[in-house]
């Protein structure tokens, strides 16, 4: 009984606790401006078929005055069908990521080396070593590439009438795969189909939410249609239109999809172009292709509307926050926000807090645990948070930020880069952070328990895994072992890829999610290599697999899902 009486009264003390401290609810105005916002919206494509015109910063800011963030480069390689890129070229290309990186934009990328049906594209081994040559370039300049279209093959790099033989499955996924090596992990590269996916991976899975960015060759994996709304079947761009975009419905929350239209009809006009881009998750489209079809949007009053929605639309509702808090104790927030646009992020994005100082103006940053590129289209999202203010962190009033800056080190601190809020008076244009409306009061006599957690608001921001390209690569390169496996999601069978850099006694098995182990692929010494290895799953039931290598010096893993 006297136990009772004390859980009571201690239950009832720590109410009476949180009562007294104060918290105030902000309701926030959500705006109908159109946004400039990173990676999403309109672009305008800047090609070298005609012209070698280097881009220019002044041609990139004229662009982004027009509330772009984006372009389309597609490097025409003619001169180059039958031989090696050569340092001018390579250069040229390098140079073009410098000054897209000088105008605070990021692009869309794609090779090819025909313009037109019957103009020849380049054999297979040529485009393997432009690729390779190529390696270097992307991983330095990955942080201005908001996506890489798969090219290359045919006319227009859109993977049909290769003069090659190149339009096959077997080709495709050569030239795919190798450009996902190529290209830094945290890249995705798109296909002009989804047959040509499903084709590729053997699936007509898409993506599942528990595979979603986990950064193998499926999940990178995205979609472009450049002849969208032409047509029933996009002019062959489906083969079963209403199958295949239900499959692009789900697996576009996941990958990115833009594109352009090519010929206007029925299907053009405005109430069901912005139907099928809610649908289908659009994120970037070109604003001069089709002309026709442009001019029909803008005479008919929806392209505003399409500029508003294309991506990523983040509006925030409510949020709930401690008013005054002590040094070495908690302060509270319940965050409460939507997306209203078409589609997701799909590329890695930095979610934190900053408390600026309003006397010295001196930051304090907290990393939230979170990715937003779980924040879907139409989805609410509540963040609810405790986090430490540390003993040491000087007493004063304090303005209260939510900052989305780009994750790459040399990137994160320019305002174009940060993603900024659909709502009124909440913009800070200067530091490139969402003011949440609220003054925290940081005193030694407010009330509060000491906080026992492991988040806080630190004098620096946190590192991002992203933060030093160099260190990154060089890193990888110095993993003893790697293993992936395609396709994945799979039925019956997958192949998994083993790379080992050093000569080493090897053992590779599968286990359940539970952590059993399943079957055995490999346990013998094995010498510096590449190894393949056919799988048969017809054993398993659907679900969650692991498969686990390791070295003398080093264990690597990878989740596989097997779909029945």
């Amino acid at each position: 009984m006297r136990n009772r009486v004390l859980i009571i009264f201690l239950f009832f003390h720590l109410i009476l606790k949180m009562n007294l401290i104060p918290q105030s609810t902000i309701n926030y105005i959500e705006s109908n401006d159109i946004i400039f916002n990173p990676e999403r919206g309109l672009y305008n494509q800047l090609d070298t078929y005609n012209t070698q015109s280097p881009l220019t910063l002044s041609t990139l800011n004229y662009y982004k005055s027009q509330g772009k963030s984006l372009i389309h480069r597609m490097y025409y390689l003619t001169n180059y069908r039958d031989k090696s890129l050569d340092a001018s070229m390579l250069n040229f290309i390098r140079n073009d990521f410098n000054v897209i990186r000088q105008a605070g934009m990021k692009c869309i990328l794609r090779f090819a080396y025909s313009d037109n049906i019957g103009q020849p594209d380049a054999p297979l081994n040529i485009i393997l070593n432009h690729l390779e040559q190529l390696r270097p370039i992307l991983q330095e300049n990955y942080d201005v590439i908001a996506v890489m279209q798969a090219g290359f093959i045919g006319a227009w790099g859109e993977w049909h009438s290769s003069t090659n033989g190149l339009d096959n499955v077997n080709s495709r996924r050569t030239i795919l795969f190798k450009i996902l090596d190529v290209l830094p992990k945290q890249r995705m590269v798109q296909v002009r189909t989804p047959k040509f996916k499903q084709e590729i991976f053997n699936t007509s899975f898409p993506i599942p939410y528990d595979s979603a960015f986990h950064e193998t060759y499926y999940t990178r994996t995205g979609h472009h249609n450049d002849c969208f709304l032409a047509s029933w079947d996009d002019y062959g761009t489906y083969i079963d239109t209403t199958v295949e975009k239900e499959y692009l419905h789900n697996d576009c929350l996941f990958v990115p999809m833009g594109g352009e239209t090519c010929n206007p009809s029925e299907f053009s006009g405005c109430g069901n172009s912005l139907y099928q881009m809610d649908r289908l998750r659009w994120s970037y489209l070109n604003s001069s292709y089709h002309p026709t079809v442009i001019n029909n949007w803008i005479r008919n009053g929806c392209m505003d509307e399409i500029k508003r929605k294309l991506g990523y639309r983040f509006v925030l509702i409510q949020g709930v926050f401690t008013d005054s808090v002590k040094p070495g104790s908690s302060f509270n927030l319940s965050l409460t926000l939507t997306n209203k646009g078409n589609g997701a992020l799909f590329n890695p994005r930095i979610v934190e807090l900053v408390l600026v100082n309003v006397s010295t103006n001196q930051k304090y940053y907290c990393k939230l645990p979170v990715d937003p590129r779980f924040w879907k289209p139409k989805d609410t999202i509540q963040l609810n948070f405790t986090i430490g203010i540390k003993r040491d962190q000087p007493t004063g009033n304090y303005k209260l930020f939510l900052n989305l800056p780009d994750p790459v080190q040399n990137l994160r601190d320019r305002v174009d880069y940060s993603i900024r809020f659909a709502n009124q008076n909440i913009w800070n244009s200067s530091l490139g952070y969402n003011d949440l409306l609220h003054t925290v009061i940081i005193d030694q006599n407010a009330l509060g328990e000491p906080y026992t957690g492991n988040l806080f608001f630190e004098p620096n921001p946190q590192s991002s895994q992203e933060e030093n390209l160099n260190e990154i690569f060089e890193t990888a390169n110095q993993k003893d072992l790697s293993i992936i496996n395609f396709p994945n999601p799979f039925n019956n069978s997958t192949k998994f890829h083993i790379k080992l850099n050093k000569d080493s006694d090897l053992t590779v098995k599968i286990y359940n999610l539970i952590g059993k182990e399943i079957d055995t692929l490999v346990n013998d010494y094995r010498v510096k290599g590449q190894y393949e290895i056919d799988y048969d799953a017809s054993n398993l039931s659907s679900g969650v697999y692991f498969v686990v290598g390791k070295t003398k010096n080093q264990t690597s893993y990878n989740k596989f899902i097997v779909i029945k």
